[in-house]
């Protein structure tokens, strides 16, 4: 028998989509979950024939001399004598043999013409074939075995590799709780792509999805966590400083190509198309190209030139040269004249901007007083300014903002911020598929001005909102062939500011920050003015033009989230008109930013003057659809969960106001729904740990989990309250996860140790805090002038405060040399149970492992509408959503003639709702429902 060698066309995993040449051909799989044991056995039985007949084209003898010689080619260790067998080698022999029987000896011969015996030999070979590799084969054995029978089979004797197409099923990867099965699949897929075209069929909410929860895999077969344009760097090795100075140090007469260079990155690639439409460069189009080349000579930037543009990134040298050897200006630096530290060797976050301005402050300030060093706008700083950046800046900004953040929701944290030195800064931080928006609250009429600012910033429009992104005429915003996509814009996403003379990107662009221009000047006159009207009219212009900026970010695939800091929430919430201004605020904004599919979900449900709905695209919504939000938020502020009710009770009197044909049931529309969320909360810290987990492919079992959350209720958060701030939790957890892959409880407490003693066991006065802190950093026991010195205490503190911290658990003296000293022990670990009062009769949930906010189910409805309401409560008031939470809400209707619909007053109540009148309408504002443990915490 002769050998055949590997099929020369490439073999791997590609994904299938509209925009892809690739067909969904071959051996096609349906409703591929995350179970092996689904859809491996289908495929294998699948694919049995087709090997059956590879095998019959090769060789013609006996079954037992022809499985000998393949065996030969494709597991030489099968006649090893030195080394014992492995499950793996025993169950791809028999896969062998049994497919060379099956193939040689049943042939195509029916079942039924066979004996008795026959039969039972045909189905154990079958049952061995299309049970190998799935943990339930002749000896159990997992990948190894599929990698040695079947797939190394196929590429040893295939002259083109088989195409295989499995259709995932969205509902299961994107419901699957334990991660690690969801890994098992797709490592089986990477197997069987090296013998194999495997082709993946998936929606676009199962791709982000995979990129989000195995970004390694995805980044590594599908390139989905990255751009398109990526390509590899071309230089892994090690670099020095020295290399990196000598690359670029005459470059001090080429300002425009430092530019350049500081605004790369290794992460990603930017098109040309891109870097001339970089404010932040300021190079013309036709002296990009002159000055990557010369760039490229230096080996400090790589560049593709396979697709329809040229893309560019840096090399690890030019990383390195634009981390050790540009300033922040992008001025040169000797490379004697700056440490090679941190910069290098903290984790940085994938494909977030580098470019910031460092602004002057501690060397290590803590991540909350960076935020707050904002710099004057008026003294040559920035308006809008990059959250992360600088060699200087705390590690995981980003993620400390993205990860308390409830998907589709307002989402409450009690925090401590700090005022900004200058309010009217706000941040941007992105990666490729989200965007981050920090501000602080300045009344209505301002936070609206920052943001708009900042959505539509010419950072935004330089690094986020590209040519590339968009598209010259927003093309790639949807790449159907037969749609207008002008048209989708302007009448589905109601994107403002958009007529015909604007359907290219750089029009659209000069008409956009025009308009934002204009109407920053208008708040600046406005911000204290009386003028009623006139702020009206103003409110609609910044709503408008932040809706259409959110809904260019959704269509574009970018997750969105706002997060406001209050510094005094107390001094707001005792002010009534303050109050009021902010829950007016997030009443009359969040619903704007809102949609379902293609269409704005406001314009769905509130637009009421007959112009504007006649400029509408048609639609029709599914059953028991529901709206996204293009929008998520986060309130924090020292008492940000006090305010739940208010917030929600202001939402609800907001979203009563339907149109009128909604309300009488004569027309269709999707539910909008917006929880309210307290972040603060036992769920809300799991789901923290979990989203964590998950990003940074952390197999912490169920039980350590469980460990690490009491271990942030107690460490974060205020005695007795089983309440935490989730800011602490994420830098805690990261900063462990820079120790090692796989923190234990106790390393992650260490890493608390780090925080300030303000935000570290607050249960603790500071210098017994400073105290523990100092025990858990040592590497050993210390005595009392040791602990003093470490805890930066005196010692009359230490006198008064170590009666307390030697009562904590961890906290244990010992002798050493006759002396007593202290240190601290590897934490107990108790049953679950005794974390909760004897006889509670509570039962341990099981753990979340997605990102997803909780979903709030309505309560029961009296008898009288246990089948839900006839046509005749359409005429009724609004429903109250019953809901199982410590603070109810309740709908208010309004006086539609009382105010403009985009003023920010608070509305009168004219009628208050009760069950008999209650009908169901398509929004509702959401407190999430929050079970009262027995501990007096919130499940």
């Amino acid at each position: 028998m002769g050998t055949r060698r590997p099929a020369a066309r490439k073999r791997g995993v590609q994904l299938v989509s509209p925009e892809t040449t690739s067909s969904t051909g071959g051996i096609v799989c349906s409703a591929v979950s995350p179970q092996l044991t689904e859809w491996v056995p289908e495929l294998l039985a699948k694919l049995r024939p087709r090997t059956e007949q590879t095998i019959r084209n090769h060789a013609a003898t006996d079954p037992c001399r022809t499985s000998s010689q393949l065996l030969a080619e494709t597991l030489p260790a099968w006649q090893t004598l030195d080394n014992p067998w492995t499950n793996d080698i025993a169950e791809a022999v028999a896969y062998t043999r049994a497919i060379t029987e099956l193939a040689l000896t049943y042939r195509d011969e029916p079942n039924s013409a066979l004996t008795e015996y026959h039969q039972r030999r045909q189905a154990e070979l079958t049952d061995t074939v299309t049970s190998i590799g799935t943990g339930r084969g002749p000896v159990n054995a997992g990948l190894g075995a599929l990698a040695r029978g079947p797939v190394v089979l196929h590429r040893e004797l295939d002259d083109q590799p088989r195409v295989i197409t499995l259709l995932l099923d969205g509902q299961a990867w994107t419901t699957l709780r334990d991660r690690r099965t969801g890994v098992r699949a797709l490592a089986t897929m990477a197997v069987l792509a090296t013998g194999f075209d495997v082709r993946l069929v998936a929606s676009p909410t199962v791709q982000r999805h995979l990129s989000k929860r195995y970004p390694d895999w995805t980044d590594c077969h599908l390139n989905l966590t990255d751009s398109r344009d990526r390509s590899p760097n071309t230089d892994h090795s090690s670099q020095s400083v020295d290399a990196a100075w000598e690359a670029i140090r005459d470059l001090d007469t080429e300002p425009g190509k430092r530019r350049l260079l500081g605004n790369l990155s290794t992460e990603y690639a930017r098109s040309y198309r891109d870097l001339a439409n970089d404010h932040a460069i300021d190079i013309a189009d036709g002296t990009i190209s002159n000055y990557v080349l010369d760039l490229e000579t230096r080996n400090v930037v790589t560049v593709d030139r396979r697709g329809q543009q040229n893309t560019v990134q840096l090399t690890d040298l030019g990383k390195l040269a634009v981390q050790q050897c540009l300033d922040d200006n992008y001025g040169l630096v000797p490379s004697d004249q700056r440490r090679l530290g941190e910069g290098l060797t903290t984790t940085l976050q994938d494909d977030t901007s580098t470019v910031s301005s460092r602004r002057p402050g501690e060397t290590r300030p803590t991540p909350d007083e960076w935020v707050a060093a904002t710099g004057d706008p008026d003294g040559g700083g920035a308006y809008v300014q990059w959250l992360t950046g600088p060699a200087d800046a705390p590690a995981h900004l980003h993620e400390r903002f993205s990860t308390v953040a409830h998907e589709n929701a307002i989402t409450l944290v009690d925090g401590q911020p700090r005022s900004f030195e200058d309010s009217r800064v706000a941040y941007l931080s992105h990666t490729n598929k989200e965007t981050l928006v920090v501000l602080q609250w300045g009344g209505p009429l301002a936070t609206l001005g920052r943001l708009a600012n900042a959505l539509l910033s010419n950072k935004a429009l330089s690094k986020i909102l590209t040519p590339s992104r968009l598209g010259q005429e927003f093309e790639t915003l949807h790449k159907t062939p037969d749609h207008d996509v002008s048209r989708i814009l302007r009448r589905g996403h109601q994107v403002g500011w958009f007529s015909d003379d604007e359907t290219t990107y750089e029009a659209w662009k000069q008409r956009i920050t025009t308009v934002r221009d204009h109407l920053l000047v208008k708040v600046a006159e406005l911000a204290g003015s009386d003028d009623t009207a006139a702020r009206s009219d103003l409110f609609e212009d910044l709503h408008g033009l932040i809706a259409s900026a959110t809904q260019l970010y959704h269509a574009a695939g970018i997750d969105l989230t706002t997060t406001i800091r209050v510094p005094d929430t107390d001094a707001l919430a005792r002010n009534t008109t303050t109050l009021q201004d902010l829950c007016g605020f997030l009443a009359k904004t969040a619903p704007k930013q809102s949609a379902y599919g293609i269409h704005s979900g406001y314009r769905l449900l509130f637009e009421d003057r007959p112009e504007k709905l006649r400029r509408r695209l048609p639609y029709e919504p599914d059953q028991n659809a529901t709206m996204d939000l293009t929008m998520s938020w986060v309130v924090a502020g020292p008492t940000a969960t006090e305010l739940r009710d208010e917030i929600a009770t202001a939402l609800d009197a907001e979203l009563t106001e339907v149109r009128e044909a909604i309300a009488e049931g004569t027309e269709a529309a999707p539910t909008l729904e917006i929880p309210v969320v307290d972040g603060t909360t036992y769920p809300a810290i799991r789901r923290v740990i979990d989203e964590i987990a998950m990003i940074q492919d952390v197999e912490w079992t169920p039980r350590e989990r469980q460990r690490l959350i009491r271990l942030c209720l107690r460490s974060f958060g205020p005695a007795d309250t089983q309440r935490a701030c989730p800011y602490d939790v994420v830098v805690s957890l990261l900063r462990a996860l820079n120790e090692s892959h796989t923190p234990s409880p106790a390393a992650v407490e260490r890493a608390a140790a780090t925080l300030s003693p303000t935000r570290f066991r607050p249960d603790l006065t500071p210098t017994a805090t400073k105290l523990y802190a100092a025990l858990l950093r040592s590497d050993g026991p210390l005595g009392r002038s040791r602990l003093i010195e470490r805890a930066d205490i005196s010692a009359s503190s230490y006198d008064r405060r170590i009666s307390a911290v030697r009562e904590l658990d961890r906290v244990q003296a010992v002798q050493q040399g006759g002396h007593r000293r202290w240190t601290t022990t590897s934490p107990r670990t108790p049953p679950v149970t005794t974390w909760l009062p004897p006889h509670s009769g509570h039962r341990t949930t099981q753990l979340e492992t997605h990102r997803d906010a909780p979903i709030t189910e309505a309560g029961s409805w009296p008898p009288a509408h246990t089948s839900g309401p006839s046509s005749t409560d359409w005429g009724r008031q609004p429903p109250v959503r019953l809901t199982p939470c410590p603070a109810a809400t309740t709908m208010y209707p309004r006086d539609t003639n009382s105010q403009r619909p985009n003023s920010h007053c608070t509305s009168d109540t004219t009628e208050t709702p009760t069950h008999e009148n209650a009908r169901p309408i398509p929004t509702t504002a959401v407190a999430t429902p929050q079970t009262q443990l027995p501990t007096g915490g919130h499940q």
